[in-house]
This record gives structure tokens, sequence and C-alpha cells, in this order.
């Protein structure tokens, strides 16, 4: 194996910790917000933008990389 793919092999592995790690952390949250927030657009906004946090911290990690 050559340096480059042994540098591709090291940068995915780092992004797929990261996406495992934040799914992990942002679960509780939404099942936090679907337990204890009475049905409304509001509750139903939350979780979306939980969502929508979580696509622009993936699309951050594949565009300018991770510490």
């Amino acid at each position: 194996m050559n340096i480059e793919e042994e540098a591709k092999r090291h940068v995915e592995a780092k992004q797929r910790e990261f996406y495992d790690k934040l799914v992990t952390l942002l679960t509780p949250a939404q099942r936090h917000i679907k337990n204890n927030l009475k049905e409304s657009s509001i509750k139903n906004r939350s979780l979306e933008r939980l969502d929508d946090a979580a696509i622009i911290a993936r699309f951050a990690a594949e565009v300018t990389g991770l510490k």
C-alpha cells in the first residue's frame, strides 16, 4: 500500500468515526424533543433543524476536512 492510499484510508476512517459520533450525540436530543414536546409544527421544525445540523456538519467535514 502506498502513502496516498494509506492517507485516504485514514481520512475515511476519521470521517466515519465523526459521522458515527455525530449520530450518537444527536439521537438523545431527538429522543428528548420527541418525548417532551407536544405535537406541533414547532416540534417538527426543531427535529428538522437537528437533521439539518447533522447534514451541514457532514458536508463541512467532507469539504473542509477534520482536525
